[in-house]
């Protein structure tokens, strides 16, 4: 147990140094009592999650989630439980739920985009195929519903959960519709991102207040304060793509566009820049030299500022979802999230 207790706060710490004041991070999360016991309890309940799938089922799933990640939305259920005045431990079905629906995305996006690599290893579909990956990730689905359904603040928490999973499933299919395209307008992309990622942040970040018991408006500021984080988390995200260091992205720079995905660094070059819509139409159609391609997209998203515009609507959105956290009681627990937003928003290239 002292070995699992030293992961999770080396997670932690590795996770806090990727902002740009990591110290304020690391103190903030320091400063939370029994945070630590409550991820323990999480990754306990995360594998009991499954323990009653069909093998092949279990195996796929057990692959994605024993694999790590960030636990950045359970997190965020936790800490928000705390600071309305909750036990974090009651809080971890709520985290659980979660991370589950996050995960049975992150199946499903590997067997859209034909991923062949998740988390640093294999993806699930890579070892047992499309099939048992995508059925995964809808077991892993009815999971999280089944353990809401269970819990005390049920009435609060199932409603907004299944409509999280439809707004999912639709930024999905709208990002699917806009693939190869590269004519999205900003305005399509940002409704990608509220369906595809924030939604599931909020809920994540109200679960904790139902959790605590609280309803009305604590827990609908908290929706807003996670929605937030989540637009900011992912326009930093699809910024990182054309600016990272390469190493500390885990993948190459312009996968996104390779993958045919409009984001907004990309948005703004091709508005900038129309004539290249053709040759991104190349790299999706396989007729053009993709290295080429990709290096040509970096600069002029550099050029034309694409990665400063994604940074600079990250930080109005963390500004609006700071203002929406002030409606939650003061103490260690809201000081944390507001830690982790900032954090979010300013991970380091």
């Amino acid at each position: 147990m002292a070995a699992q207790e030293q992961a999770i706060l080396s997670q932690l710490d590795a996770s806090a140094q990727r902002g740009v004041r990591p110290e304020r991070a690391q103190a903030a999360l320091a400063g939370v009592p029994s945070l630590p016991e409550s991820l323990l309890e999480l990754e306990a309940q995360l594998t009991r999650a499954t323990e009653d799938a069909e093998a092949k089922l279990q195996a796929a799933a057990r692959h994605l989630v024993s694999a790590g990640g960030k636990r950045i939305r359970p997190m965020v259920t936790l800490l928000a439980c705390g600071a309305c005045g909750g036990e974090m431990r009651g809080a971890v079905p709520y985290a659980v739920a979660a991370e589950l629906t996050h995960s049975a995305t992150l199946l499903h996006d590997d067997v859209i985009d034909d991923g062949p690599v998740r988390r640093g290893q294999p993806a699930s579909r890579v070892i047992w195929g499309n099939a048992v990956s995508v059925l995964s990730g809808d077991w892993l689905l009815t999971r999280a519903l089944e353990i809401v359904s269970a819990e005390p603040a049920r009435s609060a928490a199932l409603p907004p959960l299944l409509a999280t999973m439809r707004r999912l499933v639709e930024g999905e299919v709208l990002q699917l519709s806009l693939r190869g395209g590269f004519s999205a307008t900003e305005q399509a992309y940002m409704d990608v991102v509220m369906g595809k990622t924030a939604s599931l942040f909020g809920w994540a970040a109200a679960a904790g207040a139902w959790a605590a018991g609280e309803v009305g408006e604590i827990p609908a500021a908290l929706v807003r304060f996670g929605e937030g984080i989540g637009v900011a988390f992912q326009l930093v995200d699809d910024a990182l793509d054309y600016a990272a260091d390469p190493g500390l992205l885990g993948k190459r720079l312009g996968t996104d566009l390779i993958e045919g995905k409009a984001t907004l660094p990309l948005i703004r070059a091709c508005e900038a820049e129309p004539s290249l819509r053709a040759r991104l139409g190349g790299v999706v159609d396989g007729t053009a030299d993709v290295e080429a391609v990709a290096r040509e997209v970096i600069e002029v998203v550099k050029r034309v500022g694409g990665v400063d515009a994604a940074r600079a609507l990250a930080r109005e959105h963390t500004r609006s979802a700071l203002e929406a956290l002030e409606q939650v009681p003061d103490g260690v627990h809201r000081r944390a999230l507001h830690a982790a937003a900032l954090q979010l928003t300013e991970r380091a290239f």
